[in-house]
């Protein structure tokens, strides 16, 4: 089991393809000039969240936990492509509150439950197993049960934030369930696990204070590609890519990783369609938005804006040596995110 963190307190940097030891305490967090930090300053400094998107035919759903030492976030969403927006839901406050996040991207369960609010995700890739469940409410209910594990190639890498800090972050799609539902005010919106597939996305570490990036993800079981095969992406850009590349996308039989993408959009109408590439052609993709969701924090010692955008994505994936994978209309995610924390 290879560790994060090296004997003398500095990170091991790279491609990690099996099981960590999550050693992040060993780490020797230092301040702008280089000397270490302590106590609290030091706990209030580890940031860490987890995503979990579903697709389904014309429907996108997630849920998403986040712990930011000082404080933590939750929400939660589905969306119809033919009706808008049918649930939206979010929670923060000051510290862990009714939060539990372990630090362990191999093995942990993340609960949250607060008044009719609950939420449960655990993975392990001991047993190969993804679970989650939620119930916002009675109005919101989520169910997802699903075989993960190495053999789905996960993209694991560990890159430095800056030069005194670092993230650690796994990414996979698509990850196909066994079980799925997604259910909206009785309504039940998704419910055949052969039509649905996932977006996992953990991340955890000592990420800079000031932290931005553009991200785009999608997966599907079959649905909207050429050859109705399952086919999912992950790429992001501004943000820990210097020494290992976050970006993959997976088609039959497995994993590319693909060095940098680039994203073009209009700044001034972030609604006009978005291009997703790389300069060596493994990657030509069309993002057209329809709806988001997004927030705008301007507090004193913490300001956020993002705008994270539903959507509908065509282009061709070229997986080097292999036949290329025509996307005719897959609905997915992307996202534009700046964050002072």
């Amino acid at each position: 089991m290879r560790p994060v963190i090296q004997k003398n307190g500095q990170p091991h940097y790279g491609l990690f393809e099996g099981p960590v030891d999550f050693n992040h305490q060993d780490f020797i967090l230092r301040n702008f000039f280089g000397k270490p930090v302590g106590g609290l300053r030091r706990r209030l400094a580890f940031h860490a969240f987890n995503f979990l998107g579903v697709r389904a035919p014309g429907l996108l759903a997630g849920v998403a936990a986040v712990d930011l030492g000082y404080g933590h976030l939750l929400f939660a969403y589905a969306h119809s492509f033919s009706r808008g927006t049918l649930f939206s839901w979010q929670a923060r406050g000051p510290g862990k509150g009714k939060l539990s996040f372990p630090k362990n991207p191999d093995e942990y369960t993340i609960t949250y439950e607060k008044g009719k609010n609950r939420l449960l995700v655990e993975k392990s890739h001991a047993d190969g197993r993804l679970f989650a469940a939620a119930d916002l409410g009675g109005r919101f209910k989520l169910l997802v049960s699903a075989p993960y594990g190495f053999e789905n190639q996960p993209l694991r890498v560990l890159n430095p934030s800056e030069p005194f800090r670092w993230t650690f972050t796994e990414k996979a799609a698509p990850v196909l369930p066994e079980a799925v539902e997604v259910v909206v005010d009785g309504e039940i919106l998704a419910a055949d696990p052969r039509e649905a597939s996932l977006v996992v996305d953990w991340s955890g570490g000592f990420m800079r204070r000031e932290t931005n990036w553009y991200w785009a993800a999608f997966s599907t079981a079959g649905g909207g590609t050429a050859a109705g095969q399952p086919a999912g992406a992950n790429f992001a850009a501004l943000t820990n890519e210097s020494f290992y590349a976050e970006n993959a996308f997976w088609t039959p039989p497995g994993r590319t990783r693909v060095p940098r993408v680039t994203f073009s959009f209009d700044v001034e109408d972030l609604y006009k369609p978005w291009r997703v590439a790389d300069e060596k052609g493994l990657v030509d993709l069309t993002f057209t938005p329809s709806a988001e969701r997004g927030e705008k924090v301007n507090a004193l010692l913490i300001k956020s804006f993002f705008r994270q955008f539903f959507g509908v994505y065509r282009g061709v994936l070229r997986p080097p040596g292999k036949p290329r994978v025509e996307i005719h209309g897959v609905e997915g995610f992307a996202e534009f995110h700046r964050a002072l924390w």
